[in-house]
């Protein structure tokens, strides 16, 4: 295939700086970022040639101004003009990840660019500030993909973006198993981290309470201070608290409250927050009702 009069102007990487920058095994000072653009057609997606082209980070060790490359990228956007009518879609092959900063920043920016989809190959995790894991989470929120680069990746951009006048790419030692220990530690940056909801039929095989905590003991905290008279007691020969040393258990800090479908205390969001017991007046049998297997 014959190269377009666009792909001739655009200016290619040469190898080295390709391999000293992306390669796994070494820790450069400075970040590369290869990008390109296409097109939303229908299910397709049709490259745009002329916004391809790599970048670097500025001032690192240069007399210009401090950027980083993804922040540069941001920059470089607006003077494409993209039609805010139509679709497209960034795909940036970056050497390190994005640092907290930037992650926010291009998490802000897709936010108020709805036109646009973010995809981000980096060759390495940038762990050097802290909250970076919080960053990537952000940008991953913000719908951008963020993925580790592989054998695959790392052709394409020899192919694409670097001066190799027709030599193949040549994996360096170890490549699978640096993109495969890496892609693991980034699921595990990635990985939405919640404690799930006790199931509401748990309660069905829940153990039995103690003898202690039966219902007799349970009906002191609706006595005097919530001036209902307290239901008729079991047989348990534990002596009932007197009611006006119990407070109401709607008067509890919530977290102390038992959740009715579980056996384990349920922390809420809101110390301040009331909920009714399920022993509450409300929800109990009327006397004329309780039998022995109610208490």
């Amino acid at each position: 295939m014959e190269a377009t009069p666009a792909l001739e102007a655009r200016p290619l990487m040469d190898e080295d700086t390709f391999r000293e920058n992306f390669s796994q095994e070494l820790k450069p000072h400075k970040t590369y970022l290869c990008y390109e653009v296409e097109l939303q057609e229908d299910d397709a997606w049709i490259p745009v040639d002329e916004f391809k082209g790599f970048l670097r980070n500025q001032g690192a060790d240069t007399l210009e101004p401090r950027c980083h490359a993804e922040l540069c990228l941001l920059e470089l956007i607006p003077s494409w003009e993209l039609d805010k009518e139509r679709h497209y879609r960034v795909t940036c092959f970056i050497s390190w990840s994005p640092c907290p900063d930037c992650a926010s920043q291009l998490a802000a920016f897709l936010g108020k660019n709805s036109h646009l989809s973010l995809r981000v190959f980096a060759s390495r995790i940038y762990t050097k500030f802290a909250g970076y894991e919080t960053g990537l989470r952000q940008l991953q929120a913000a719908g951008a993909q963020i993925t580790i680069m592989t054998s695959e990746e790392f052709e394409y951009c020899w192919k694409t973006f670097v001066d190799h006048q027709g030599t193949p790419f040549l994996p360096w030692d170890d490549l699978d198993k640096y993109s495969k220990m890496l892609s693991k530690d980034l699921k595990g940056i990635l990985q939405v981290r919640f404690f799930p909801p006790c199931s509401p039929s748990s309660h069905l095989h829940a153990p039995s309470p103690p003898h202690h905590l039966s219902l007799d003991l349970s009906f002191p905290l609706l006595g005097a201070s919530s001036g209902l008279p307290a239901p008729c007691r079991g047989t348990s020969s534990i002596p009932p608290i007197p009611s006006h040393r119990v407070p109401l258990l709607s008067h509890l800090p919530v977290s102390l409250v038992l959740s009715p479908f579980c056996n384990c205390p349920r922390p809420l969001l809101s110390s301040s927050f009331q909920l009714p017991h399920p022993l509450l007046p409300s929800t109990l049998p009327s006397r004329s009702r309780i039998r022995k297997t109610d208490v």
